[in-house]
């Protein structure tokens, strides 16, 4: 029973670190998009 409540520590410590890897991984994309078409509009203006 012990044992089985560590692992279930283990894998919420798990689940909460990945979610926000994901969550940064995700906000860095949408930045680096958004980035790029602003250039991209700013260069077809010219």
């Amino acid at each position: 029973m012990i044992s089985f409540l560590t692992y279930e520590v283990y894998l919420n410590n798990f689940l909460i670190l990945t979610s926000f890897a994901l969550l940064i991984f995700i906000t860095i994309a949408v930045v680096y998009i958004s980035y790029v078409s602003w250039k991209d509009k700013k260069r077809l203006r010219k």
